[in-house]
């Protein structure tokens, strides 16, 4: 007999997806995750599209060198047909120049994520962030670290 996985457990698997994607740099991966129709509030209250926060991670994607993060789920609520999650989300990111100089910020954001499903899988559809707080955290100098 099969069981049926838990919501937050398919939820757990596009967190891994959504994770893979984006250490791989993967951006068509990374935008399956998000409706075409994605509505991202910011934490300063603008709103910017799928299109948008493509762009935006394309561009991270060109700095980044490395990433590191975990989240803790607040609140998980299943509705008719969504699921609304609540993130605290900790991390660290580091970029680098001429593959010599490296910067690393840390990362404490907390968010409300809104998923339906498309096609029997779930994308997200909205995104409200809370709070966003994004410290430097140093400067390394010398070869990348593998």
């Amino acid at each position: 007999m099969v069981l049926a996985r838990s919501v937050e457990e398919q939820l757990d698997e596009r967190h891994a997806v959504a994770r893979a994607a984006y250490l791989d740099r993967d951006i068509a991966a990374y935008g399956a995750l998000f409706s075409l129709d994605l509505a991202y509030q910011q934490v300063d209250g603008s709103v910017i599209g799928r299109q948008q926060l493509l762009s935006d991670v394309a561009q991270q994607f060109r700095r980044r060198h490395d990433a590191t993060w975990h989240f803790n789920r607040e609140d998980l609520k299943v509705e008719a047909d969504e699921v609304i999650e609540t993130l605290v989300q900790l991390g660290t990111i580091e970029a680098s120049a001429f593959g010599l100089i490296h910067r690393s910020w840390t990362l404490n954001r907390s968010a409300a994520y809104v998923w339906t499903t498309l096609k029997g899988a779930w994308t997200i559809r909205r995104v409200q962030v809370f709070s966003e707080q994004i410290r430097h955290s140093g400067w390394r100098f010398g070869f990348r670290r593998r």
